[in-house]
This record gives C-alpha cells, sequence and structure tokens, in this order.
C-alpha cells in the first residue's frame, strides 16, 4: 500500500498584491462618490421642475409666446394653438407636472404632465398624460414646443371641439299605450335678429308674437335680451297639418322671420291636454341659471305642466364628445373621449286619448269650460280639458249651495266642513304634476273646483274615499278616516239619479266606473254633460 504523499505547500500572496487591490477600490469608491456628491450638489431637478410648471402656465393661459418654451414657439405656433382650441370654447384643462427626470448630465429633461378636462361638470372628466421635453441652456431651462402638448395623437392641422350629445326626450303614454306627446318633425318660427336693423327688431317681434299667439311684451323683451346675431325663438309647429300651414301664412309676411326644420316633443295637437302636458323648448337664461351647471343654452326643457315638473326624468342626461379633425373637414371628425347622453324615461299616466280628445271638441274655445272625468274602481284620473289658454279644469274655483258628498258628511260629523273634506281626500296637495285648487272651507263656506267635484264622486262611487292619481305607477296611500259605509249610503240616497248640481255652472254625474263634473261659465253645464256623456 503506497504511503500517504505530504500536502502540497500553500502559496501566500505577496503583501504588496493586497494593498493594490485596497488602493484600486478606495480609487474607484472615491471616484463614484465624487460623482454623486457632485449630482446632489448640481442637481437640477427644481429649477427644471419650475421651468416645466411655466410652460404648463403658458400652455393653460394660452401665452406660450411669454419665452417658456423659447425659441421653438413663433407666431405659426401661437396662431396654431388658438386656432386648434377654438372649438373648445372658454374650457381649459388643469394642467399639473407629475414628475420630472432628467439626465445624467443634468442638461435635458422630461416632465410627465397630466392634463384634466372637465367638459361637464358632474360628468366624467378627460385626462390625458402628456411628456414635455425640457432643455438647459445659458440662460437656464425651458421647454421644448409639440403639439402632443394640446391633445395626444393630433395630426398637423388637426383642430379640437367639444360637441353636446343631446339625449331623445322621453315619451308621454296615455291610458292604452296610446302616444301623447313623442318626437315629431316640426318647424321652428322665430326672429332672426341679423336680418333686421336693431331699430326694427322690436315691431316685428310684437307682429310675430302676434301672428303665433304668444305675448307679444314678453317676446320683445326676450328677443332684446339675446344677442346681435341670435335666432329667437317664438314657436314650434309640427311640420305637416292644417295647424302648421294656417301659422306658417301669418308669420310669412313679418320682417326678419325665419323657419327652421327641427324635430321636437309634441302632442297630438298644439291644444291636446295642453294644461296638463305642458310644452318643451329651449332653455331660458332663469331655467339655466336655476339649474347649477347641468342645463345649458340650447338644450331643451319643459316649459310648463308635467313637462316641467318631470322634466329631470323626460329630459334624460346630456352627453358630450371631444373630437379632433382636419382644419375644414368637419365631416370627418374622429371621437378622442366620448360620455353618450342617457334618452330620457316615457311617462306613462292615465290619460285616455279619445276621451280627452272628445271633451276638448265639445269644450271648444268659448268662455271657461272643463270636463274632468275619473274611474272610481281604481282612482285613475281619465280626462282634464279646459279651455285652451286656461286652466279651469284645476284652479277655477266653484261656490257650491250644495253637494252632496260634502253635505252628508258635514253633517254626520262633530268637525263639519273641513272633516268632511278630509274624509273625501280633498285636503293635502292632489299630486297630478299640476297646481290643483282641491278645497277651500274658511268663513263657512265651500269652495271647490271640477277636479275635486270628479275626485269626491268618484269617492262615492268606489265606495271608499280615493285620490285620483294620474301616474301609472303610482301608489295612492288609503285616506286616513275616509268615508264610512253609512255615509255611503247616505250620499247616494241624496243624490237625484246619480247627479249633483246646479244645473248651470257645473254638474256631477256618477255613470258606471265613471265619475264626471263639468264646469261651464257660459251657463250650459247640464247641456254640456248630456252631449259628453251621450258620446255626441
Amino acid at each position: 500500500m503506497d504511503a500517504p504523499r505530504p500536502a502540497a505547500p500553500r502559496t501566500r500572496r505577496p503583501v504588496w498584491m493586497w494593498w493594490w487591490f485596497v488602493g484600486a477600490l478606495a480609487v474607484v469608491l472615491a471616484a463614484g462618490g465624487g460623482f454623486f456628491a457632485w449630482r446632489t450638489i448640481n442637481d437640477q431637478t427644481g429649477p427644471a421642475t419650475v421651468a416645466a410648471q411655466r410652460a404648463v402656465d403658458a400652455l393653460t393661459n394660452h401665452t406660450i409666446g411669454d419665452g417658456a418654451f423659447a425659441a421653438t414657439v413663433g407666431p405659426n405656433e401661437i396662431d396654431d394653438l388658438a386656432a386648434t382650441l377654438r372649438g373648445m370654447g372658454t374650457l381649459k384643462p388643469v394642467v399639473t407636472v407629475q414628475n420630472v427626470q432628467l439626465d445624467d448630465q443634468q442638461r435635458r429633461g422630461t416632465a410627465r404632465l397630466q392634463a384634466d378636462w372637465t367638459i361637464h361638470q358632474g360628468k366624467p372628466h378627460w385626462v390625458q398624460d402628456a411628456y414635455l421635453q425640457l432643455a438647459r441652456g445659458a440662460d437656464g431651462w425651458t421647454a421644448v414646443w409639440s403639439r402632443d402638448l394640446i391633445a395626444s395623437g393630433l395630426q398637423p392641422g388637426d383642430r379640437l371641439r367639444a360637441v353636446r350629445l343631446a339625449p331623445v326626450r322621453g315619451e308621454v303614454i296615455g291610458a292604452d299605450d296610446e302616444r301623447l306627446v313623442w318626437n315629431q318633425d316640426a318647424r321652428r318660427i322665430g326672429l332672426d335678429k341679423p336680418q333686421l336693423p336693431a331699430d326694427r327688431q322690436p315691431a316685428a317681434a310684437r307682429a310675430l308674437a302676434k301672428a303665433v299667439g304668444i305675448d307679444p311684451d314678453a317676446y320683445v323683451a326676450k328677443v332684446a335680451a339675446y344677442g346681435p346675431k341670435a335666432f329667437v325663438e317664438a314657436a314650434v309647429v309640427r311640420s305637416v297639418g292644417s295647424e302648421a300651414w294656417s301659422v306658417l301664412a301669418k308669420v310669412a309676411n313679418v320682417p326678419g322671420v325665419r323657419v327652421l326644420d327641427a324635430v321636437r316633443p309634441l302632442a297630438r295637437t298644439g291644444s291636446f291636454a295642453r294644461a296638463l302636458l305642458g310644452s318643451v323648448g329651449e332653455a331660458t337664461g332663469d331655467i339655466i341659471k336655476a339649474s347649477g351647471g347641468t342645463i345649458r343654452e340650447g338644450d331643451l326643457v319643459g316649459l310648463g305642466g308635467l313637462q316641467k315638473s318631470r322634466n329631470a326624468s323626460l329630459m334624460g342626461i346630456t352627453g358630450f364628445v371631444v373630437q379632433a379633425y382636419p382644419d375644414g373637414h368637419s365631416e370627418a371628425a374622429r371621437d378622442l373621449f366620448r360620455v353618450p347622453a342617457v334618452n330620457g324615461e316615457a311617462l306613462r299616466i292615465t290619460l285616455s286619448q279619445p276621451m280627452q280628445q272628445r271633451a276638448e271638441a265639445l269644450i271648444g274655445s268659448i268662455g271657461r269650460r272643463a270636463v274632468v272625468v275619473v274611474r272610481p274602481s281604481d282612482g285613475a284620473l281619465l280626462v282634464l280639458a279646459s279651455t285652451p289658454g286656461t286652466t279651469a279644469a284645476t284652479t277655477r274655483r266653484i261656490y257650491p249651495d250644495a253637494f252632496a258628498p260634502v253635505d252628508v258628511v258635514a253633517r254626520l260629523r262633530a268637525d263639519g266642513l273641513p272633516a268632511a273634506v278630509a274624509a273625501l281626500g280633498l285636503d293635502g296637495e292632489a299630486r297630478i304634476g299640476v297646481p290643483v285648487f282641491l278645497a277651500a272651507t274658511d268663513g263657512g263656506s265651500l269652495r271647490l273646483s271640477a277636479f275635486s267635484l270628479a275626485s269626491a264622486m268618484a269617492s262615492v262611487g268606489a265606495g271608499e274615499s280615493r285620490r285620483p292619481h294620474l301616474f301609472a305607477d303610482e301608489q295612492r296611500p288609503a285616506i286616513a278616516d275616509g268615508l264610512r259605509p253609512d255615509e255611503v249610503a247616505a250620499i247616494k240616497r241624496e243624490l237625484k239619479a246619480g247627479a249633483a248640481g246646479d244645473g248651470r255652472l257645473w254638474t256631477a254625474v256618477l255613470r258606471g266606473d265613471l265619475a264626471v263634473a263639468v264646469y261651464d261659465s257660459t251657463g250650459h253645464a247640464d247641456a254640456l254633460m248630456k252631449r259628453y256623456l251621450d258620446g255626441s
């Protein structure tokens, strides 16, 4: 067996090599430390950030020629910025400097910017990132101009615009799914102010107002309040039909008149349930001011009746789109950011289109007349007809010498008239979207309206107190301490053939599942009632 070999002696490195390694490491560390110390002492992040903020302020205020961008901006760039943003109107973004990064030589850098555009209050913002190049020269830091700072992806010559997107207004649907109000082709009639010298506009406005049947003084004031290049709407009529032809013929010779095609929510006729349904038109200055920014010039809003009281749901929510387009070619616009409009909701009501139309045909346009019909079985309001231009059905006060539903209950209850009115549900508010006078008993005398006459008769017909309802999806709460069975029986005994009235100014009738009230200031209430019930 071989003997083990002795271990090889270890080779020791010369001492001078260790010292060489330590010395080299010290030199490297010293050099590195010196570089970082130099960076710390000469750090230009602060001055560069100041330059970036100066450029941001110039961009926001459209003053890019003030030196923030040095020689990279001249007259052409200044004009181009103004032209590019003209379609954004008075809108300005809030631009912030997010961070600044410099190169190792501290001579060049990049600032990341964020532009936050509020196009419409309360809607999503258009937010964009941009990158601003910075350069350090003998006079310090300045920014380098680029069209990408206006908006990302702009091509040479592109322009920006913000366009409001109008929602489709909701329809009003009546009983049996009959459309009562819907969007139709229409004609906007108004005064085009650029066509007339200022001194001739008041007379033309007055003549136009008389021709379309609106308040002349109010329209003259409206024309005066609009700018010198404005078209001031006076009326809207449907594009077809005798009503439109008649109005257009009347305004044809008015100086400065202009007729524009449009699409507008219109009822079946210009007078159909007008007092209840109301109308739709461009928002007035007062409406815009009161909206807190949600409604703007040119928006269509309800100007009366249900169109006004239910405007929020019928109108929907406007949207907007920011677009870029080649200069002079807006038809080639492309979307950069879009918030779609939310269309309005349909309003479903209980009004019966054929019954309402028949009542209006009987009423005509003479005096102050009204027909109100309520269905006792469910309290649905079927007809609310007034002479055009009046609210006779809801606000005209009637002074009945005797009215069995109130009289009987007043005799049977300790508190008399006030108790009877409350038991029949004629206190509080009608809650049908328009003002209604229900009842008053002060001074010991009773005042009602055609609406409250029909309401009281419907309660008798139902055998329990009912408040008429108009909105199809509404559940009306029961009336506390309403009619008692003995009271209902006593009222029916006192009614003559299910009718009450003075025979001239007013009459109220129960006929099957209908409670009908008629008012006629010309003194022919009974005859009007008979014709309505007979269907003549």
